[in-house]
């Protein structure tokens, strides 16, 4: 099933997407969603990013892929709301930009509220996934370090494209990740490569904060390149579909 937040009718609202077609939604949207009526036709609304920055947040995963090493667990850091964007709104190049990279990623999508939750109980709490770009500014990466690291290169405006939709039902731990650029593949991973899983990040997330319905847990990258103004991303992640969004200067 897939669950969508879209524009119909100057009406923010959420439906399920059958086909061609968005539907109602019937029952509570984290619990027992069914397709109800028809409401018309996906070509009659525009896709927003699957979450509202207003109630929900977007804490995401660093260093989930390659070497474990002595960590007990992966790094954690929060993707500021203006960075939400939906399909097919542009990614912003930063004036101060110099390498700009894609983080193609699978996000997870929290359907209860989950505090101290154990590994063995986690899954209970995932709706479902949903495709992810964690853009950055990887040349500043290190420029912010000293008295404190402000994570300046996570943050900038239009750096979190998420959607198209969620959807449920998936094996999050098995899922093939592309990232195409101007229609070239330049990373193909899958989700089986992550150091810690899917239910072990729910968990290792709830330690630190309380998780509510809604929430998005980007999951790390199996690789990343550089994007530039004028270029075409795209992110696809099996059996959710295609996340696209164009680069555009900042003016």
């Amino acid at each position: 099933m897939n669950i969508a937040r879209f524009l119909w009718n100057n009406r923010i609202q959420w439906g399920i997407v059958e086909g061609d077609e968005v539907r109602a939604i019937q029952d509570n949207l984290y619990e027992g969603a069914q397709a109800g009526t028809r409401l018309c036709a996906l070509s009659d609304v525009r896709l927003l990013a699957p979450i509202d920055v207003q109630t929900n947040k977007v804490p995401a995963i660093a260093a989930n892929y390659g070497e474990k090493d002595q960590r007990d667990g992966p790094g954690i850091f929060m993707k500021q709301p203006g960075t939400v964007i939906g399909h097919n709104e542009p990614i912003v190049y930063p004036r101060i930009g110099r390498s700009i990279i894609h983080e193609a990623e699978v996000g997870i999508v929290i359907g209860r509220r989950a505090r101290h939750i154990s590994v063995s109980e986690a899954m209970e709490y995932v709706l479902g996934y949903t495709c992810v770009n964690d853009v950055s500014a990887r040349e500043l990466a290190t420029s912010d370090l000293g008295a404190g690291t402000s994570m300046r290169w996570k943050h900038f405006d239009t750096f979190c494209p998420i959607g198209p939709w969620i959807t449920t039902g998936l094996d999050g731990d098995n899922l093939q990740i592309q990232c195409r650029v101007n229609g070239q593949t330049v990373v193909d991973g899958s989700s089986s490569g992550m150091i810690w899983n899917v239910a072990e990040l729910v968990s290792w997330v709830s330690e630190v904060m309380a998780l509510n319905p809604g929430d998005v847990i980007p999951s790390g990258c199996p690789g990343v390149d550089e994007i530039n103004v004028g270029d075409t991303v795209e992110v696809e992640v099996e059996g959710i579909g295609t996340l696209s969004n164009p680069v555009a200067a900042d003016v």
